[in-house]
């Protein structure tokens, strides 16, 4: 008797402007997705070049000052640390279209003193630091939509309520629901006939859209797919399924809920535009109020402080500490600097990491909150499995962390072969003189962990049994006639 219902909804939504108005709009958004992604000025061909010419850039760099000497590749740095584009950025382009796609490990430019006494003049490079760009000043100058999948999805959300706000309401004031409760059926059978009826309405064209969007992608072959590839959009299918279901459960519920199918629209298109645009734009302008970011001008004036007093306490005194320059003969005074750099150090790594911790942390927390919404929910999952989600960046800025780590340690224990060396890291005169092979330099791999979609997941399968409930509850307690 279920699927008896589901075919006698199918057969009606078939029949409908709706139905037509869906089965033009998703192909024409799945083919501008396709072709947008892969022929446009920022689809994966242009990233990938970029990041494929960063990385050579950063060998030959790495390369040239290895030539050179451990110390002056120690100053140096391996330059930039690149963020591989995601393959999936068609689906959903998250954060990574607005934050750099590379961190810099790199010193500041040349300092030098001179005071015309020869063991006194000095030019020095601080130790290595990440430079952080979290926000790229040209990524949105256009405005324009972003007709990606998540997009879609949202679209979807929409033409769920229009498929569901009448199903049960209508039936109501067309006298046809007695007639079909007169047989022997229950109200939780026509509501999972009505429910199944919808759901394959809105789920076959898009599988149908999604299948044109592949093939398009396919035969201009500028993306190319792995297996893992596959998998990831499998379970993207997977996540508009559930999204879509949330709000058909959504559209009974407030269709048994009210005598007319005018006011069940009006409660559904009311309820709609409150989870896609009211709730996470209140919810995220509380969080940027709640606890507000300093400027970058805060922070550099903060930097430059705390960096002056440490210039008083080394540089500026009386007398002064670093006085002598550093050398082979002058070990004592090697080891100062190399305090001194250690102060600088650790004063830039500690206001760089946390203002971008600070930062990152603030839109993890808005995006957790918005959460009660399922449309929210579900752009997060897509931009986790597509690994163009906050949690993606959080996790390459801490695997950028670790690698300015080991690269350091390699230094340290390179350096420890070379008996001529004094050993004292960070000071170029206290390290290494000598090349060191450049296939030896650790590269930096980023490693993508998928984990945190989990937890949307788990909220969708949340939202579903929820609005599974409100309606089966409000179908019993409503009144046939």
């Amino acid at each position: 008797m279920i699927w008896y219902i589901a075919k006698k909804e199918i057969h009606h939504n078939l029949t409908t402007l709706r139905f037509a108005l869906m089965i033009i709009l998703l192909p024409v958004l799945f083919v501008a997705n396709a072709l947008i992604y892969s022929l446009g000025d920022r689809g994966y061909t242009d990233q990938i070049n970029a990041y494929n010419e960063r990385v050579r850039q950063n060998r030959k760099h790495i390369k040239e000052q290895a030539n050179v000497s451990l110390a002056e590749l120690a100053l140096r740095g391996p330059g930039d640390i690149p963020k591989h584009p995601s393959r999936l950025i068609f689906c959903a382009g998250g954060v990574d279209e607005v934050v750099s796609r590379s961190i810099k490990l790199k010193s500041d430019y040349n300092i030098s003193r001179s005071s015309g006494i020869e063991d006194e003049d000095y030019a020095w490079r601080h130790p290595l630091r990440l430079e952080y760009e979290v926000v790229n000043s040209g990524s949105n100058s256009t405005g324009r939509v972003k007709i990606n999948w998540v997009f879609i999805g949202v679209l979807m959300s929409f033409f769920a309520i229009l498929f569901t706000f009448d199903a049960i309401a209508g039936e109501r004031a067309r006298g046809t629901l007695s007639l079909i409760m007169s047989n022997t059926v229950s109200r939780g059978q026509v509501l999972l006939g009505k429910y199944l009826g919808a759901f394959v309405t809105l789920m076959v064209p898009l599988v149908m859209g999604v299948l044109l969007n592949l093939l398009i992608i396919l035969l201009i072959g500028s993306i190319p797919f792995d297996s893992a590839d596959w998998l990831r959009i499998l379970g993207i299918v997977g996540l508009f399924a559930l999204h879509i279901s949330v709000f058909i459960f959504l559209g009974l519920f407030f269709s048994s809920r009210v005598s007319n199918a005018i006011t069940s629209l009006v409660w559904l298109l009311l309820t709609w535009v409150c989870l896609a645009f009211v709730f996470p734009s209140l919810l995220g302008t509380f969080v940027s109020n709640l606890n507000p970011i300093p400027s970058v001008d805060e922070i550099s004036m903060r930097r430059r402080a705390q960096l002056d007093q440490i210039e008083d306490e080394w540089q500026r005194g009386s007398p002064k500490r670093l006085k002598k320059s550093p050398s082979l003969e002058r070990i004592s005074v090697t080891r100062l600097w190399a305090e001194y750099f250690t102060a600088i150090n650790d004063t830039d790594t500690q206001i760089a990491d946390g203002h971008i911790d600070q930062q990152l942390q603030q839109v993890q927390l808005a995006r957790d909150l918005t959460q009660i919404s399922p449309i929210a929910t579900f752009q997060y999952a897509m931009e986790g499995l597509a690994n163009t989600s906050i949690v993606g960046y959080m996790n390459f800025v801490k695997q950028a962390r670790r690698y300015r780590q080991t690269f350091i340690d390699f230094v340290k224990t390179e350096d420890q072969g070379d008996p001529e060396s004094l050993h004292i890291y960070p000071v170029k005169e206290g390290l290494s003189q000598k090349p060191v092979d450049p296939n030896a330099v650790p590269v930096f791999s980023e490693q993508i962990s998928y984990r945190s979609v989990l937890s949307q997941v788990g909220l969708l399968v949340l939202f579903n049994l929820l609005f599974f409930i409100m309606a089966q509850v409000s179908f019993l307690m409503s009144e046939v006639k």
